[in-house]
C-alpha cells in the first residue's frame, strides 16, 4: 500500500510508492496535524517552514505499555472494568444520582453511581442492577427521605442484621449501605444512620 507524505508548503497529502502504510508527517510548522480513528488526517493552519509540529490522535486509541507524564483530563475516561493499580487519590468524589420521588418501583443502577438519593412517595418495589463481577467488591449508599411512610419491598437477595429489614423514619432521612461481593446474588444490608437531622 502507498504511503502518504504532508507537503509542508500546502499541507496537501502526496502519495509515495511503498509496501507499507504509513503516513510522514514532513514539517515542522506550528499548525495542528489530527488523525482520527479512521485514519483521516486533519490540516487546522497553513503549514510553513519553522517551528514545531503537533499531532493529535482523536478516536478510539489504543496505548500499551505508555508512560504519563503530568496531564489534565478534558473529558471522561473509561477504564472499562480494567484494573487502576497503585493508584494514590485526592481530592476525589463519589459519582451520585439524584433520584426524586421514587413510585411505585425503583432501579438502583450500579453503572450510573454510588451514591443514590430519593424520597419515598408511596409504596415502592427496589431493584438492584448491574453490580461489579463476583469476586469484586461493589457498595452503594441509598439516602431515603420519608423511608418509613410506605412498604418497601426490598430486593429478595439483600442480608440485614438479624434478618430483619430496618424499620425508617416516616418523616425524616435515613442512610442505608449496601455491598456485595458475588456479583449481585447476595447483598448486605446495612443502617448508616436513622433519622439524620442537627440537634
Amino acid at each position: 500500500m502507498a504511503a502518504s507524505e504532508i507537503n509542508a508548503t500546502t499541507g496537501g497529502l502526496v502519495s509515495t510508492a511503498g509496501a507499507d502504510a504509513e503516513l510522514v508527517l514532513k514539517t515542522n510548522s506550528t499548525a495542528a496535524i489530527s488523525v482520527d480513528g479512521s485514519q483521516n488526517v486533519t490540516v487546522a493552519g497553513t503549514l510553513s517552514a519553522g517551528g514545531d509540529t503537533v499531532v493529535t490522535e482523536t478516536g478510539t486509541q489504543t496505548l500499551t505499555n505508555k508512560t504519563l507524564g503530568a496531564t489534565t483530563l478534558s473529558g471522561t475516561l473509561s477504564a472499562a472494568d480494567n484494573i487502576v493499580d497503585r493508584a494514590v487519590l485526592e481530592d476525589y468524589a463519589i459519582q451520585g444520582s439524584a433520584i426524586g420521588n421514587t413510585g411505585a418501583t425503583t432501579t438502583i443502577d450500579m453503572e450510573v453511581a454510588n451514591f443514590f438519593s430519593a424520597t419515598l412517595d408511596q409504596a415502592c418495589t427496589f431493584t438492584f442492577s448491574n453490580p461489579p463481577a463476583s469476586g469484586d467488591f461493589g457498595c452503594f449508599v441509598l439516602e431515603l427521605t420519608n423511608g418509613g411512610a410506605f412498604i418497601i419491598t426490598w430486593p429478595a437477595s439483600v442480608d440485614w442484621p438479624g434478618g430483619t429489614a430496618p424499620t425508617l423514619t416516616a418523616s425524616g432521612v435515613d442512610q442505608l449501605a449496601f455491598t456485595t461481593r458475588d456479583g449481585g446474588t447476595t447483598y448486605f444490608g446495612f443502617v448508616a444512620g436513622l433519622d439524620i437531622k442537627s440537634p
